[in-house]
């Protein structure tokens, strides 16, 4: 496995192998697999898919990290098309997390995913999301975005929602909350994310051939619904086992997909 970025996303100064030798050390200890930090500097999307395609043999799956989101999305759709190594973007693993601490807040509430009205706000910065959102039983879904907002207020759009999801800070900035009797995540409700790394990239260790499609997805959300969203620190020696608890989900899964 490898932990990968060329640091487009990351402020300028900031030691990037720091950052992901950091990064690799607690995958790899929560996985229990090796896990390889690489640099690869590219000026381009392109550049940045051609050295991942030349990545040695024994990186079975790719975390691509600290990447500018346009970029990321055009190198996972790109090696998507070439059938390359899998690899998950932050931008998926923020969606897994996020799924996850919306099915969990909805639940403890009293409400199933289907049927309940979830708004989410700054959808274009987030696109995977709506789709995940949708896979675990979301069946009514509300996108809104800032250009939006002179025509259709955002408090206008969440009179009645059972749910939001504030990915751009446009409702006072609070962890998972009650806003009147409305609950709203934030993106500060990912403490699930570095398990949802950790768990993918371990089952495509267990799983040769296991793609991050969205039921993969899906299933890595569903197992990461009682974690607390909000980052509270969980036990290393947690953090492993819930690791591997969405690293069986995710094989499980796959082994009976269709295509199996």
């Amino acid at each position: 496995m490898a932990i990968v970025s060329d640091g487009s996303a990351l402020p300028s100064g900031t030691d990037l192998t720091a950052t992901l030798r950091d990064g690799a050390e607690l995958i790899s200890g929560l996985a229990r697999v090796p896990v390889r930090p690489t640099v690869i500097l590219a000026s381009d999307a392109a550049g940045l898919a051609a050295g991942i395609r030349a990545l040695p043999a024994d990186i079975g799956a790719v975390l691509l990290t600290r990447v500018a989101p346009a970029r990321a999305r055009e190198v996972q759709r790109e090696l998507q098309d070439s059938h390359a190594r899998p690899l998950l973007t932050d931008e998926d693993v923020t969606a897994i997390a996020l799924a996850a601490a919306a099915v969990d807040s909805l639940a403890k509430a009293g409400r199933r995913a289907h049927g309940s009205r979830v708004v989410l706000a700054g959808a274009r910065d987030l696109p995977v999301l709506t789709s995940l959102l949708m896979a675990t039983g979301v069946d009514d879904i509300t996108t809104w975005n800032s250009s939006d907002a002179t025509i259709f207020p955002l408090h206008n759009i969440v009179f009645g929602a059972d749910l939001v999801i504030d990915l751009i800070g446009e409702l006072p900035s609070s962890a998972t909350r009650r806003l009147g009797g409305l609950t709203v995540i934030t993106r500060e409700d990912t403490g699930a994310a570095p398990y949802a790394a950790a768990g993918l990239l371990g089952a495509a260790v267990y799983a040769p051939g296991l793609a991050f499609d969205v039921e993969i997805l899906r299933a890595c959300a569903i197992a990461l619904t009682d974690i607390p969203p909000s980052g509270r620190s969980v036990p290393f020696v947690k953090g492993i086992a819930v690791t591997r608890l969405v690293t069986d989900a995710v094989t499980s899964v796959f082994h009976t997909q269709p295509s199996r």
